[in-house]
């Protein structure tokens, strides 16, 4: 039973305005943010400016009637001190002072509270209610103010007639003491100081308002400012890293158009190598030949009595020329490699060690471990790897007398290593300029003209060891 692919929830997409706002610059999210969030702090300050306004029009309003209700009542209640009732001149001295004067025509209704939440003064007078917290708190001696709807069971009477009134407790002190003998509870119309508050509230609006509008105007003039330079510095940022990358193309292009042309050089080297190989093996390799037959020809048509004179000399030619055709062939042997074209970078290496074996009658150690992919490589990696292969076993056979010849072939990622190693005393290589070492210097630039590297580890007394990297590559085409 199969597995069902486990499939990542779909992200849910952004909607369109939080997509047009990414897309703007700096500056333009700074406005829209910093727009919104103003926008809030001005109504949250401006609310709360005018509930603050609001608390302290109501506060100082009922500090100051307050006053003027204690003063004028308080020789009216001080009978309460002995009395839970006003005697009935008392009451009158109260109806009288609220009568007359400008404070009665601001309040719309007092009550005197006696201890025990009884009313002494004012409608329901000598009946008990429960004890409010505000009243609680003026027996306490503070003054307690509100706006409030009377909808309490006492205020029955003033509710239809004003819906929102100021509810004020203030205490009314024994004269000559701090005691609390009684409580008045007071209302007044809040129209005029609804009046007062919403034009205190407006102008804290209009401040506020200017206040935010300023602020906003200055921070995004800093903003805009600083975007402007960030996006001159951006575009030029990008076009710096455009000019870099069209140069690091045309390097990249260079440098694989010198690899090609050096690829191409490496072949036609070959070529004309090969082409000298013939020449020498059709030419003068031919007429030695010629000339060794000539030799025995021309000593023959000698008469007899000069031939003992003329033939240690004749012998002489014959052994020279006959050694300098050895070489000459040896010469184009070495000169002319083998077809392969057909053949897998392992059989390449295999016929190198070969034609080393039978030259040197010396054995060898061929270790290939890599995969089928090395069956199809370019003809050029397979031309370098039989040169630095054959080269390097020369080398091995010169100055190591052929003691310990290892050859080990193996892929690595996009690369074939070659590994030559011998047990000899190791060379001493400091350069690639003396005539001992040009065959090194050769192997060198063969395998960096692809592209690969080429180094060289002498053991110190344990022998040389070669390494070479050509890279996989694809044959150029146009090669």
């Amino acid at each position: 039973m199969s597995t069902p692919a486990l499939r990542r929830p779909a992200t849910p997409a952004r909607p369109a305005w939080w997509r047009t706002l990414r897309a703007g610059t700096l500056a333009q999210q700074y406005a829209s943010a910093s727009l919104l969030v103003l926008l809030a702090s001005l109504l949250i300050v401006g609310w709360w400016v005018g509930v603050q306004i609001q608390e302290g029009v109501v506060h100082r309003t009922a500090a100051a009637t307050s006053l003027y209700v204690e003063n004028f009542i308080v020789t009216q209640v001080q009978e309460l001190n002995h009395t839970e009732r006003l005697y009935p001149r008392h009451i009158q001295g109260i109806e009288k002072l609220l009568a007359s004067t400008p404070l009665g025509r601001e309040i719309v209704g007092i009550k005197v509270w006696g201890p025990g939440g009884r009313v002494v003064y004012g409608e329901h007078a000598g009946q008990v209610f429960p004890v409010k917290d505000e009243q609680a708190r003026a027996w306490r001696g503070e003054v307690v103010s509100h706006i409030t709807v009377p909808d309490d069971e006492e205020n029955e009477d003033m509710r239809a007639q004003y819906p929102r009134l100021i509810e004020t407790y203030t205490p009314i002190r024994l004269e000559g003491s701090d005691r609390v003998l009684a409580v008045a509870e007071f209302y007044q119309n809040v129209q005029q100081l609804d009046r007062e508050v919403r034009w205190a509230q407006a102008r804290s609006w209009v401040v506020v308002t200017l206040v935010i509008i300023v602020t906003y105007l200055i921070l995004s003039g800093l903003v805009r400012r600083g975007s402007l330079t960030i996006e001159g510095q951006r575009a030029e940022l990008d076009a710096h890293v455009q000019h870099l990358e069209t140069l690091l193309h045309q390097n990249h292009e260079l440098h694989e158009r010198v690899q090609r042309a050096a690829s191409r050089t490496v072949a036609m080297n070959e070529r004309f190598l090969r082409r000298v190989a013939s020449d020498l093996h059709d030419g003068p390799a031919q007429e030695l030949s010629h000339a060794l037959l000539r030799l025995d020809t021309l000593l023959h048509a000698v008469p007899a009595d000069q031939r003992p004179a003329l033939e240690r000399d004749v012998t002489a030619i014959e052994r020279a020329l006959a050694s300098a055709l050895t070489e000459m062939r040896t010469l184009a042997r070495d000169l002319r490699l083998p077809d392969l074209d057909h053949l897998s970078v392992q059989d390449v290496v295999a016929r190198a060690v070969r034609d080393h074996v039978r030259r040197t009658e010396t054995p060898v150690d061929l270790n290939v471990d890599a995969p089928p992919t090395l069956t199809s490589v370019p003809v050029s990696v397979k031309m370098a790897a039989f040169r630095i292969v054959q080269e390097s076993l020369t080398n091995a056979y010169k100055h190591a007398g052929g003691r310990e010849q290892h050859v080990h072939v193996r892929n690595d990622d996009d690369c074939v290593v070659l590994e030559v190693s011998d047990g000899g005393n190791g060379l001493n290589w400091t350069g690639a300029s003396t005539p001992q070492h040009l065959g090194l210097a050769g192997m060198r630039e063969r395998a960096e003209s692809l592209g690969g590297t080429f180094e060289v580890t002498c053991r110190g007394g344990s022998g040389t060891l070669i390494r070479a990297r050509l890279p996989l590559a694809p044959e150029d085409p146009d090669a």
